[in-house]
């Protein structure tokens, strides 16, 4: 869901559904993103945003159609990115986890052909673009609003005090905001700054049947680590081959 620079995928997975975009729509959205990452950080990170974003958002779109939250719709959002949205909410915390999660795990996917690519004719260019994606799916796992790891780490978080959740995600998003300032990502401090004021604002109320077992919120919090630490591989391996 987000570039290393600024906003660029959502992975909002547990929104409200939404009136399905058209093709022309998409093509245009897609193209527009394109053209702005390409302008400032060359084609082969345009490429891994577009592709980066299509694979991390079709990750959650299969989840929500396998917990039968379906069906699921892909939106291209011009200069943001894109957000999967479901039909009707999960009916436990768990399957919400499983969406969240899924858009980073297969968001890591679209790394692969850059990687064999990058073995076969040893272009740095094509580090890019896998540094690229892992950092997209990297900072969509951190636990601030509206990002795949508030959705995650929350349910885990409320299960042991609903204010952990609350003060944990204001904290998280307030670092965001200050580093999207310090790196002159304006969108994305104000897209997480909205959010954050949000939580004030907003009690979040959670149904008790579809609350977080202890071996659900234990693998919920493990399932984060393990895409935390995969993305990490991805980006790490990116940043010390170039």
């Amino acid at each position: 869901m987000t570039a290393p620079d600024s906003p660029l995928t959502r992975g909002s997975a547990n929104g409200a559904p939404a009136p399905g975009a058209s093709l022309p729509a998409a093509i245009v959205s897609s193209a527009l993103l394109a053209a702005w990452i390409g302008w400032g950080m060359g084609w082969a990170a345009a490429a891994a945003a577009v592709i980066g974003i299509l694979v991390h958002e079709l990750g959650h779109l299969v989840v929500i159609n396998l917990v039968g939250c379906g069906p699921g719709r892909i939106h291209f959002v011009p200069f943001l990115g894109g957000a999967a949205t479901m039909s009707r909410p999960p009916d436990t915390e768990f399957k919400g986890v499983l969406i969240a999660l899924a858009g980073p795990l297969a968001g890591l996917l679209a790394a692969i052909p850059f990687f064999f690519i990058y073995e076969q004719t040893d272009e740095k260019l094509w580090l890019g673009g896998i540094y690229f994606i892992g950092m997209i799916n990297l900072i969509n796992l951190a636990p601030a609003p509206p990002l795949d790891g508030s959705k995650a780490l929350g349910p885990a978080l409320a299960r042991i005090h609903p204010w952990l959740e609350r003060v944990a995600l204001f904290l998280v998003a307030l670092a965001a905001v200050a580093w999207a300032v310090w790196s002159r990502s304006y969108l994305f401090g104000i897209l997480i700054g909205l959010s954050a004021l949000s939580l004030l604002r907003v009690r979040v109320v959670r149904a008790e049947a579809g609350r977080l077992t202890l071996i659900q919120w234990l693998a919920s919090v493990g399932l984060w680590m393990i895409a935390l630490a995969l993305c990490l591989m991805v980006v790490n391996f990116a940043r010390t081959s170039l």
